[in-house]
């Protein structure tokens, strides 16, 4: 499946310990000894509650989440098999069974056109909704989806897609060019907010013009080439017509297909659709009974019955249900769990699987917007803004922190440094040429110094000219403990250099919004989950100065400084360019001035490691989203 954003993670929102304990990380001084000796004695009690649930499991090993194979579908298939059904060559398996799974947060919606945060993604594009194109994490390319077939011109300006006759709504509804002309609509219109829209934007402001040619073909007509135009197409999920045409206006279509609209309405074209939904409990999937497509047998998919997804904030608590047989995969086994989980596989009947780095990526970003909130008053004090938005603050925050303590500390030593926004195990997209920032206190506080910023006779916090104390207010994710502890990190390094950072964790609905509503913070350590694919297109909205989920300053439309124009126009660039080094040459060049003016502190990239029973078949463990079920329909059960 194809992710439009990279998006924030959160626990897929874009993770709460205690929230009482981790809300007082930052209240005395010695509060980095503590989480130090609390993350050990947590870690301990972890290790042992997974060495007796592992050793109860050992006694009942045939247990699990959910129910096994019955070789019958139900619900049963309906309709007849699409003319252009989609041949999926994956093992044949057994029908039945129900998939247990968590995620970290609520869904905060269920509407794939406006989905911004990880965890809406993760269950809306390609579990519920699809699109014309799809991507195979296990070959990591681009392969067919609603579009049977597509061509483009030599000179890439003219593109064809030709869709699947015969393929139904999940209400057995037929779907046509109609429903795909439909959803451009809405995605290309600005009202909508569709953070698909920009990777169709050309250099001159237009958008493609597309027509349909009859009920099964849709036409496009470009500009200029534009490199990544099917990861383009491949990000528009789609909903249909028949339900939602003349419903909402594109401004009030942030309000379609929330949390608490019938299931019945939410028609789909994915694998699964939606049975029910309890926030903070569970969403319960059922077998599309119209999928188009078919194993090589000519058997149809899905196998598996139904999907649950049980809503568990804790990562922690995920791997205790893992190990308990309630859960039957985890995307993500948390850095404290990796060993002791490890220790059990065999007596568990599971398997933890090494991905090697991760694509996944945790920053910290300075909020430098210039605006004001709707009480009237400026987002950020005046004279914080000005510190945050002055490149040597940035630099010397960067040099001010210890990555190496972090990745030891917060990830058990799993990680490696990052000094811009592409994690080293994107071979094709990552540079080493850029700026480096190692930590180096001394070399902070002369950047400190050269901006007016220090400490005066028998004060331990530093002021600037004006005489304001260098302070700051630190949000983060409180339900990912390795968040945390690496906020810990950040603010005891930076004591060192008189810089005082209060960590505050709180929950993960409440970031989502000061990062994309509100705007009311000084700084936020978070997460990037990459994209599928990783190509640099899919992150435009987080690179390009003033999109949507530019953190430092999102929507900004004028005043750009010298360096963001030039940022602008290397991330343009790279979406322009056909040829793949010309668009490496300006992407490089584009993570030069990246890591040079830090619109955010990008901080380390962690190892990943996932977690599946053995008699899942099918699966294909990726470091790419979905992670453990990008595959969903091809996953049954073996016993």
């Amino acid at each position: 499946m194809i992710h439009p954003v990279r998006y924030q993670s959160m626990g897929c929102q874009p993770y709460l310990e205690g929230t009482r304990s981790a809300a007082g990380l930052f209240v005395e001084r010695d509060a980095i000894v503590r989480s130090a000796i609390t993350k050990s004695v947590k870690i301990a009690v972890l290790a042992v509650f997974l060495s007796l649930i592992a050793g109860l499991a050992g006694c009942r090993a045939s247990r699990s989440a959910g129910s096994g194979p019955t070789g019958v579908a139900n619900p049963a298939f309906e309709g007849n098999v699409p003319v252009d059904a989609y041949l999926d060559d994956c093992q044949p398996g057994a029908y039945g069974g129900t998939l247990v799974m968590s995620l970290p947060s609520n869904p905060r919606s269920f509407n794939p056109i406006t989905a911004i945060d990880s965890t809406t993604i993760w269950v809306t594009q390609g579990l519920i909704y699809k699109a014309l194109i799809d991507y195979d994490n296990s070959q990591q390319q681009v392969t067919a989806g609603l579009a049977k077939s597509w061509e483009s011109s030599p000179d890439g300006l003219d593109w064809t897609f030709n869709l699947r006759r015969g393929v139904s709504w999940s209400d057995g509804q037929p779907f046509t060019a109609d429903d795909v002309i439909f959803n451009l609509g809405l995605v290309l219109d600005p009202r909508t907010a569709s953070p698909s829209r920009i990777l169709f934007i050309q250099s001159d402001g237009s958008l493609p013009k597309y027509e349909k040619d009859g009920d099964y073909t849709v036409r496009f007509h470009l500009l200029e080439p534009n490199a990544e135009f099917l990861i383009a197409i491949g990000s528009v999920y789609l909903i249909p017509k028949h339900k939602w045409d003349g419903v909402y206006k594109p401004e009030d279509f942030i309000r379609a297909l929330t949390t608490s609209t019938d299931p019945q309405d939410m028609v789909c074209l994915g694998p699964y659709r939606i049975v029910s939904f309890t926030p903070d409990e569970r969403l319960v999937l059922e077998r599309n009974p119209f999928f188009w497509k078919v194993d090589r047998s000519n058997r149809r998919l899905p196998y598996m019955d139904r999907v649950v997804f049980e809503i568990v904030p804790d990562l922690n608590t995920m791997a205790l249900k893992f190990s308990s047989g309630e859960i039957d995969a985890l995307y993500v086994v948390p850095p404290e769990a990796v060993e002791s989980l490890k220790q059990h596989e065999k007596t568990g009947d599971y398997t933890v699987h090494d991905l090697g780095g991760s694509f996944n990526t945790t920053y910290m970003v300075f909020n430098q917007d210039t605006g004001r909130g709707s009480n009237g008053a400026f987002r950020v004090e005046p004279y914080k803004l000005a510190w945050f938005r002055n490149t040597k603050f940035r630099q010397a925050i960067s040099y001010g922190i210890d990555r190496e303590a972090m990745i030891r500390t917060a990830l058990d030593g799993r990680g490696v440094p990052l000094y811009s926004f592409v994690s080293p195990a994107n071979k094709l997209w990552y540079t080493d040429n850029t700026e480096k920032y190692p930590y180096d206190p001394e070399k902070a506080k002369q950047l400190l110094g050269e901006m007016g910023i220090s400490l005066r006779e028998g004060e331990t916090i530093a002021r600037d000219e004006q005489g304001h104390p260098v302070q700051f207010t630190i949000y983060t994710n409180g339900n990912r403990a390795y968040r945390v502890n690496m906020a810990t990190v950040i603010r005891s390094n930076l004591a060192r250099i008189g810089v005082d950072a209060k960590v505050q964790p709180i929950d993960s609905g409440a970031l989502t919004d000061k990062l994309n509503s509100t705007r009311e913070f000084e700084a936020i350590v978070l997460g990037w989950q990459t994209g599928s694919p990783p190509d640099p297109v899919v992150s435009k909205n987080a690179l390009t100065p003033g999109g949507d989920q530019y953190y430092a300053f999102p929507k900004q439309i004028a005043h750009f400084t010298d360096w963001e124009e030039r940022l602008r126009q290397l991330i343009a660039a790279n979406a322009k360019e056909k040829d793949l080094e010309a668009r490496q040459r300006s992407f490089w060049q584009a993570m030069q001035v990246w890591s040079q003016y830090l619109p955010e502190i990008d901080l380390v990239a962690s190892e990943y490691f996932v977690a599946a029973k053995n008699r899942i078949g099918n699966l294909k463990p990726s470091a790419l989203p979905t992670y453990t079920y990008w595959n969903v329909e091809e996953l049954y059960f073996t016993r």
